[in-house]
């Protein structure tokens, strides 16, 4: 049996439309610390970065990135949806990947 109502109506449809435009502040790494990011209220993370970042979702506040098994987004610029599946609270949790400096702009819509 299907879940009702897991999914907004744009999220069913696969909609992408916001009309917040959250600049967060610029971040340059300079060890391995993860950065964790509230991003509950939005719907497309937009990140572009100077080196390569480690970066997962879930909705714990502190999980900190593991260099095996998260996700790795090169440097440039990238864009992806939040995924609204994890719950009400849900967190972006990023850090460098390497020994590089990164230095990391986000806008959350």
């Amino acid at each position: 049996m299907s879940v009702l109502q897991k999914y907004t109506t744009q999220e069913a449809v696969n909609v992408d439309s916001s009309a917040i435009w959250d600049v967060q502040t610029v971040v340059t790494t300079t060890d391995t610390t993860t950065t964790h990011v509230n991003v509950s209220d939005y719907h497309i993370l937009v990140i572009d970065t100077t080196a390569t970042i480690d970066i997962l979702f879930d909705n714990k506040a502190t999980t900190n990135c593991n260099d095996s098994n998260d996700l790795k987004i090169p440097l440039g610029v990238t864009s992806m949806k939040i995924p609204k599946g994890l719950g009400n609270i849900i967190y972006l949790h990023w850090r460098r990947d390497g020994s590089n400096n990164a230095t990391v702009r986000m806008v959350l819509c």
